[in-house]
């Protein structure tokens, strides 16, 4: 029986490493697979667009280095930080013709502010669908606590469209949807709640994907 949103532990999940070898060809190697997977990565490019090349931009989570690859492609440091040390093996093989403009770190990302980094941007990528709302906003508001500008960072819209693909989705054994996807006044409370300002946001894959890749910046404390 396949796992629910109040049994899957993603955290736990991802520290297996077989799991980790194969995420990026059990959800990318389809033809469609592979077609979202370059549309994510333009749209992560538009979304850190204007930044300084050298610019030291935090993957929270990491995971298997997919999407750090289009940021040192685009001249940036990346510090991919991830829960499970198996997903960041996995991105450290993939993203070692980088050297030593691609580290990494092991941390829990509401735990960042204690970790001691510290990033010019950060990329929060498919990780807030699998939690609700007020833990959304504590892990966007721990990556905010150490990010001086941007974050950019996805998530999916609740539509009646959406739900309807998400319903078919499971009855068709397809990969799982978003266990937590945000109806619009929600995506305001997290955005705000996390000390965030929007700037920008770009749909992936419209009529196939829920997924919104969301630019925003941090409020200076002195701001409302």
């Amino acid at each position: 029986m396949k796992p629910t949103a109040r049994t899957w532990n993603p955290a736990n999940y991802y520290k297996n490493r077989a799991v980790a070898e194969d995420y990026d060809a059990s959800r990318f190697s389809s033809l469609a697979g592979r077609l979202f997977n370059a549309l994510e990565k333009r749209t992560i490019r538009k979304g850190f667009a204007g930044l300084p090349a050298g610019a030291v931009i935090g993957d929270v989570p990491c995971g298997t280095g997919r999407l750090a690859e289009p940021l040192l492609q685009e001249g940036f440091q990346v510090i991919g930080v991830d829960v499970s040390a198996e997903m960041l093996e996995v991105a450290a093989r993939r993203l070692s013709p980088f050297g030593d403009r691609f580290r990494t770190e092991v941390h829990d990302a509401r735990l960042l502010p204690e970790a001691g980094l510290r990033f010019d941007g950060a990329l929060c990528a498919r990780v807030l669908m699998h939690f609700p709302l007020p833990e959304q906003i504590r892990f966007l508001k721990a990556v905010r606590t150490v990010t001086a500008g941007r974050v950019v960072f996805t998530q999916g819209l609740d539509t009646p469209y959406h739900r309807l693909r998400r319903w078919l989705k499971v009855r068709l054994g397809h990969q799982r949807p978003a266990d937590y996807p945000l109806l619009p006044h929600e995506v305001r409370q997290l955005i705000d709640g996390a000390g965030l300002r929007e700037i920008a946001r770009y749909k992936v894959f419209p009529l196939v994907s829920e997924s919104v890749v969301f630019v925003t910046e941090v409020v200076p404390p002195s701001q409302p």
